[in-house]
């Protein structure tokens, strides 16, 4: 047993607890030969949690800045607890910030594909409308620059997506695959020379190092007070509907392919954030099926199981009733029937089972506008 309570991992985890309005500190320990997670309360010195599996929990979703979802709670993990973790881990685990430019949704998609392709998992990421502060801030190493002035014309009040990277060496790794600042002077398949038209136009913004990264995600993704001030998302309430692109299929990179789809289809994502979604909150948001489908309690634990991508998405064509026309698009709720008899839809392309379909959508009409509400309003708070 001695060689097994070696091979684990330890972190510094810290969770707020509302009722005592403290946050409380733990060690996070995870247990690689079974996936298990265990936690010791520093300041009453005693465990917290026995060794328990957690569903959708492997090492991949640790990393210094990352939230887990632990028995009902919202663990932050802030610190390695140890110099072995540290020392084991540090590279595996970088962090960095990227930002896509205006670009076409497809383009947009296919830079995330190109991330997961080489091995950076998208841990963070929602859609916003720049200032001319939020400019300055973010290329605030580059203010001196000469071509400066016409970013900051290229970019003020337009609508970006903001990123965050975990993999080994990020940093490094998104250098290497944007290529250079000017697509004309990137290497061949880089994601500049692929989607760039110019210094100002080469549709991605990446950090410069580690520091930098971790101010860039400060600030890009600010704690709750500061959100409906600084970088909001940008749901517009009107003619709309929700798509969930759900755990699974983003820890599987299907995220870009799905955004491709639903752009190629002729629909607009005008809102789009991450988010880690409770247990409670996952059972309050799938309630209308609960006692009518089967699968109740598998949906309720596949949205908490980890990150989903929430998006608002408007029809292209303002004739049409986007809930309606949007809910053909992903198909029957059964990928398996889905293939069969709507091969061409988001969940016959990218579903695996009922529970998980890889999309969830509004199934009426007139629930569009309020799931987007609950997603864009009421969980962002």
């Amino acid at each position: 047993m001695e060689g097994a309570y070696k091979d684990k991992y330890s972190f510094i985890g810290e969770w707020y607890d509302n009722q005592a309005s403290l946050i409380r500190r733990f060690n996070v320990f995870y247990y690689p030969t079974d996936d298990t997670i265990e936690m010791y309360d520093l300041k009453n010195r005693k465990t917290f949690v026995r060794r328990v599996k957690i569903n959708g929990i492997t090492l991949e979703n640790f990393y210094i800045g990352c939230t887990l979802y632990i028995l009902g709670r919202l663990i932050k993990i802030v610190d390695f607890a140890c110099e072995d973790t540290k020392k084991k881990l540090q590279k595996d685990m970088q962090v960095t910030f990227a930002m896509i430019k205006p670009v076409p949704t497809n383009v947009a998609g296919k830079i995330l594909t190109h991330f997961y392709d080489h091995g950076l998992r998208v841990t963070k990421m929602k859609k916003t409308r720049l200032t001319a502060d939020d400019i300055n801030i973010i290329y605030s190493t580059q203010v001196t620059d000469s071509t400066f002035p016409f970013l900051l014309d290229f970019l003020t009040g337009q609508l970006v997506y903001g990123l965050e990277l975990v993999g080994k060496d990020a940093v490094t790794v998104c250098i290497n695959i944007f290529g250079d600042n000017d697509p004309m002077k990137a290497a061949p398949g880089t994601i500049r020379a692929l989607y760039g038209t110019d210094p100002v136009r080469n549709c991605i913004h990446v950090s410069s190092n580690p520091e930098t990264a971790i101010k860039d995600i400060e600030y890009f993704f600010p704690p709750p007070p500061l959100r409906s001030v600084r970088l909001r998302l940008t749901a517009t309430l009107s003619n709309c509907t929700l798509c969930i692109v759900k755990p699974h299929a983003i820890r599987e990179g299907k995220l870009g392919i799905a955004l491709e789809i639903i752009d190629e289809a002729g629909f607009d994502i005008t809102a789009l954030n991450m988010f880690i979604v409770e247990n409670i909150n996952a059972a309050e948001f799938y309630e209308v099926y609960k006692g009518i489908v089967p699968e109740y309690k598998g949906m309720v634990e596949e949205l908490s199981s980890g990150p989903c991508v929430a998006m608002e998405i408007v029809a292209k064509d303002k004739s049409v009733n986007t809930a309606v026309e949007f809910r053909k698009l992903v198909g029957p709720s059964d990928p398996e029937i889905a293939r069969l008899l709507r091969p061409h839809t988001l969940r016959a392309k990218l579903g695996k089972t009922k529970v998980q379909n890889a999309i969830h959508c509004s199934d009426l009409a007139e629930d569009g506008l309020l799931e987007v509400e609950y997603f864009f309003k009421i969980l962002d708070l």
